[in-house]
Order: C-alpha cells, then sequence, then structure tokens
C-alpha cells in the first residue's frame, strides 16, 4: 500500500464516511478495483475511521461541551434538557453496540460479495430517496425515537448502508426537524465512531501497512470529513438530501453490472 492509495482511500473514507453514501461501501469497491488484500483493507479501514472520529469530536467539540455542562447546569430546565440529550445518546448508541460486537467478525465475509455490496447500496438509495416525501416536522427526539434512529444505525455494520443515511433519513421520516436530525445523528456518531476506532485499532497489525501511508491517511480523512461535515449540514437542511439516492442507485448497478 503506497503513499497515493492511503491519500485516496482516506479521502473517500472522509467523504462517503460523513455523506450518506457509505464509507465500507466505497473502500470495498476499491479493494476490488485495485486487488487490495482483504488484511490490509480491514487495517486501513480501522485507521481510516480514526481520522473520521477526529473530525466529529473537532466539529461538535463546542456543542459537547454544552450538553456536559448543561447536564451539571443550576438551572433545572437547562440541566433536564442536556441530561435528556445524553440520555437518548445512549439509547441510540446501545443497538449499534450490541450488533457490533455480536455480528462484527460474522459479516465480514460481505464485503467480498460484490453482488451484496451492489444490492446494499440501491437499498441505500432508496431509503435516501424516500426522504424526498418526509413530513416538514417540528418534533424532538423522545426516547422510543431515539431507539428506532439507534436499531437503523445498526444496519450500518453491513458495506453500502449509511450511517449518516439511516439515522438522519429515519428521523426525517419519523417528522423529526431537519436541525434535530442532523445534530442528534451525529452526536450519536461520536460515541459509535470513537469506539469503533478504538476497537478496531486495538487489532492493528503494523506488519501489513507502513506507519507512513496510514498517517496520511487518518490525517486525510480527518480534514475531509470536517469539511464534509459543513457540506452535509447546508444538504439536510435544504431538503435536497434525497439527491444521494440517485448517486447510491447509479454506484449500485455499476458494482452489479460490473464487479464479479
Amino acid at each position: 500500500m503506497g503513499w497515493l492509495e492511503s491519500f485516496v482511500l482516506g479521502l473517500v473514507q472522509g467523504v462517503t464516511e460523513i455523506l450518506p453514501i457509505s464509507s465500507d461501501g466505497h473502500l470495498a469497491v476499491l479493494q476490488y478495483l485495485w486487488n487490495i488484500p482483504e488484511q490490509v483493507r480491514v487495517n486501513l479501514t480501522a485507521a481510516l475511521h480514526l481520522g473520521t472520529a477526529v473530525a466529529l469530536i473537532a466539529f461538535f467539540a463546542g456543542r459537547l461541551k454544552e450538553v456536559v455542562r448543561g447536564a451539571f447546569s443550576s438551572e433545572q430546565q437547562e440541566r433536564n434538557c442536556n441530561r435528556k440529550l445524553i440520555f437518548m445518546v445512549l439509547v441510540g448508541s446501545l443497538p449499534a453496540v450490541v450488533v457490533g460486537v455480536l455480528m462484527g467478525e460474522l459479516v465480514e465475509h460481505i464485503f467480498t460479495s460484490a453482488k451484496l455490496i451492489g444490492m446494499f447500496f440501491l437499498l441505500n438509495g432508496f431509503l435516501l430517496f424516500a426522504t424526498r416525501y418526509a413530513p416538514n416536522g417540528a418534533k424532538s427526539v423522545n426516547w422510543k425515537e431515539a431507539l428506532l434512529i439507534g436499531l437503523i444505525q445498526s444496519t450500518a455494520i453491513l458495506p453500502a448502508i449509511s450511517r449518516s443515511g439511516t439515522t438522519i433519513g429515519l428521523a426525517l421520516l419519523l417528522g423529526i426537524s431537519r436541525y434535530q436530525a442532523f445534530e442528534f445523528s451525529f452526536l450519536l456518531a461520536v460515541p459509535i465512531t470513537v469506539g469503533a476506532a478504538i476497537f478496531e485499532l486495538l487489532r492493528f497489525d503494523f506488519s501489513v501497512i507502513a506507519l507512513g501511508p496510514v498517517i496520511l491517511g487518518i490525517v486525510t480523512a480527518g480534514v475531509a470529513g470536517f469539511f464534509m461535515i459543513l457540506f452535509l449540514r447546508r444538504f439536510v437542511l435544504s431538503r435536497w438530501f434525497f439527491l444521494f439516492g440517485f448517486y447510491c442507485w447509479l454506484v449500485g448497478v455499476a458494482v452489479l453490472l460490473f464487479l464479479r
């Protein structure tokens, strides 16, 4: 794995992890095209997730600090509001943790099936396109909705199923306001992404990939991810979120037609 490949994969990770088009699906496609050994892909993907985790923390640092500080505020209303949000994030995170621990290794073989990857891209596209018909809601997230969003987030363990796509998409379909859908999706992403990155890095094998290209990939993923969060926020608020569905359909069809 050379410097150029690491840079490209880092860029792809940073862009597609944040946008609702699945980073794992795109990295799996590049693995096919470049004949990247499975062990190298698994290790590099683990490292690149660290870059997007840092991007999330950097982007939402102010909001995270506000929530934590507010949870211990002397004002009861502010304290209750922020503690409720923390509870919602914990509730929404549980399904992904359970599925990741129980099924993480079981789904690894799916990454080697081009047919399944193509089909999951199509499925992801249908969910994104469905948001075109989402109500113009103004609801806040309650614990039941947080659990539902957490359950659909757990499906992102599959390649070509997007974490941000499923969580924002379902939130919009449930009538949650667009800004809250965006914010809750990424607040939910922080513990999941950071936890997954740490867990995967504990198993990182430096014998299969050099440290220099890994660092380049991590930095590239982090910088690209940060700017993609800005871009996606505008897209969600502008009601054009459903357009990502067309992209996923195009990629899904291309994978089914041209990859074996």
